[in-house]
This record gives structure tokens, C-alpha cells and sequence, in this order.
């Protein structure tokens, strides 16, 4: 995909939330001692590994409809904007509750919208949100539609629990355990953005840009299922990283930026390994990006929403700053944005 920049674009409001129940890696990993024992393994080896020390989960029959709906209402509460202007919204999350209707149709019915806003879902794994957002984007751009919600609301209960069973029985393998190691690093939260035409926008936050590759030579190195996510972790870094690397050079020419002119970074939360290889690889100054990982695990498509919503609530980022949106996705997919805060 060719960069895109935009003029027209705001962030309006952003909200993220994450659930009340904490489980620890600890708790994990007690749950599973027995098959610790069996292969050698350490209590402390998966946050070693991870540098993970929790995740959370949403209450019982909280569904991912359910959680998007909580962001939303927070952004529309928080900003006032009136619910009639939207035009679109978009669900990006990787979990669904059914197979249809989409997640978009029943957050739209939770948040009573009128109904010729469009409401569809759109998927690209952990990089949904970006995708959602260039579309509502590109709506506002090409003058379709004058305001948009973005949302996402992912929930690992299910999947992690699901996985422990498994790895519980006996029998379980080293290469049993690396290939569904990712599943445990899964958390939850829920994201929401509303984007809106400038000339609507009592906020500065401006959308400059996008820039998106793929490498889907790759497409089978992350599977996700509702039951379990298997993956190559060490091919998948390997490839994530370059990938990302190239993405990166292309962003700096499409949007005219370098590292001086960049405050703060927002990865997808992946984990240690991750976080640390893509800075190093794109020589990003580790005191600009923020890990926000540790407490909350992979949270699918609301990775990056929540790391830029927890930034800007640290005073990471202040008005006037460019903020660089990383984000790698099964597929493989990687996209950069640009925003002038």
C-alpha cells in the first residue's frame, strides 16, 4: 500500500479500558507445575521469557460486543459528540461473539445509532484497529461521511483457559509447550476512537498518515482459533521484525519524518522479546516507547489504541507532538501511523 497522508482526519476523543480481574503469570504457571516438572522448566520461566507478569479477563458473559460497547460509550460520554453525526462504525477486534451478525451490528444496536450509519466489522488480526481506522478515515477524506467510531474489544478467558487444560495433560511436549506459548501471553481490553472532519473537531489530534505492507509468504506462522493460537515464535519474530523494518523506511519517506521528529511510539504489545527486537531493529529510542505489556499481556487489536491512550494519560504525549503507531499482525501484515497531537 502506497503511503497515505491525510488532511481532513481528527481524533475527536479515544478511550481504552481494561478488565478488573488480574491473573498472574504466577497463577499460570502454578496451574501448571506439574507439567513444569515433567519438562525441566522453572517456576519465573515464562515472565523470563515474556516479561509478562499478568493479564486480564472481563467478568462471566462479557462479550466482545460487550466490551467495544463500554469504550464507545466512554469516548461519546467524554466528548459530547452527538451520536446522529456518526456516519460509520467499525469493529476490528479479533474475537467475535458468532459468526454473524458482525460485532459492528451489535455495538451499533447497544449504542441505539440511527440507521443509516454503516456498521461492519473488519478483521486483519492484531492490526485490525489500523485497518478500521483507515477506512473511517478515508470515508471522512473523500467526504461520505462527516464522524466514525473505530472499536475493538478483545477477550482471552476463554482461549487461555482452553489452553491450560491442554497443557495440563500428560504427554505434553517442549515443542507442545513453544507452540502455544503465545496463547498465554493473551489479555483483554476494549478500544474505542471517534474520528471526526476537522471542521466538527474541538481537538487537535490530526491523523497524518498511514503506510501498510505485507508479507504473506508468512500467513501460517500465527493460527488462531477459539480454542487455542499456535505459532513459530522464533520465525515469526525473525520475519515480524524485518518486515517492520521495511515498513519503517517507507513511513519515513511517505510521511517526511526521522526519529528527531517523532515524541513518543505506540507498539503492539506483544512481550519482551518483541518489544525489545522492534526497537532495536528500528533503532527506536527505548525511553519513547512505552511498555504497558507487563500488566496486560497481548491484547490483540487494542494493543495500540491502549498504549496510545495510556501515554497521553502519563504525559507522554503533549499537544504539538508527532506520535508513530507500530503494529504487526498475523498474515503478516505491518502498518505505521502518524499523528499530529
Amino acid at each position: 500500500m502506497a503511503g497515505v497522508r491525510y488532511r481532513r482526519v481528527v481524533i475527536e476523543g479515544q478511550a481504552a479500558l481494561v478488565p478488573p480481574t488480574v491473573i498472574t503469570t504466577d497463577s499460570l504457571e502454578r496451574m501448571l507445575a506439574r507439567t513444569y516438572a515433567g519438562l525441566g522448566l522453572r517456576p519465573g520461566f515464562l515472565e523470563l521469557l515474556t516479561g509478562i507478569q499478568a493479564r486480564r479477563f472481563w467478568e462471566d458473559g462479557v462479550r466482545p460486543s460487550d466490551a467495544a460497547t463500554r469504550a464507545a460509550r466512554k469516548v461519546l460520554l467524554e466528548t459530547g459528540f452527538d451520536p446522529r453525526r456518526i456516519g460509520a462504525l467499525v469493529s476490528t477486534s479479533v474475537c467475535k461473539d458468532y459468526l454473524e451478525p458482525s460485532v459492528a451490528a451489535l455495538v451499533h444496536g447497544n449504542l441505539g445509532l440511527r440507521p443509516e450509519a454503516l456498521n461492519f466489522d473488519v478483521g486483519n488480526a492484531c492490526l485490525g484497529f489500523f485497518s478500521g481506522v483507515s477506512v473511517v478515515a478515508n470515508m471522512i477524506e473523500l467526504g461520505q461521511i462527516e464522524a466514525g467510531l473505530v472499536v475493538a474489544g478483545e477477550g482471552s478467558g476463554e482461549v487461555t483457559r482452553s489452553t491450560v487444560r491442554k497443557l495440563m495433560q500428560p504427554g505434553v511436549t517442549m515443542d507442545d509447550m513453544r507452540a502455544n506459548l503465545a496463547t498465554l501471553t493473551l489479555g483483554s481490553a476494549a478500544a474505542a476512537w471517534l474520528l471526526v472532519r476537522e471542521d466538527l473537531a474541538t481537538q487537535g489530534h490530526r491523523v497524518r498518515g498511514l503506510t501498510a505492507q505485507a508479507a504473506t509468504e508468512h500467513s501460517r506462522l500465527c493460527v488462531g482459533t477459539a480454542e487455542q493460537m499456535t505459532t513459530d515464535p522464533t520465525t515469526l519474530l525473525t520475519e515480524g521484525v524485518a518486515l517492520a523494518g521495511r515498513v519503517w523506511r517507507q513511513f519515513c519517506v511517505d510521511q517526511g519524518l526521522q526519529h528527531a521528529n517523532i515524541a513518543e511510539y505506540c507498539l503492539h504489545q506483544v512481550g519482551k522479546a518483541n518489544h525489545d527486537a522492534v526497537c532495536g531493529a528500528l533503532q527506536v529510542p527505548l525511553d519513547r516507547a512505552l511498555r504497558v505489556y507487563p500488566d496486560i499481556g497481548n491484547v490483540g487489536a487494542c494493543g495500540v489504541p491502549l498504549t496510545l491512550s495510556r501515554a497521553v494519560e502519563q504525559g507522554r504525549v503533549s499537544s504539538g507532538d508527532t506520535v508513530a503507531l507500530l503494529g504487526i499482525g498475523s498474515g503478516l501484515n505491518c502498518a505505521m501511523m502518524a499523528l499530529d497531537w
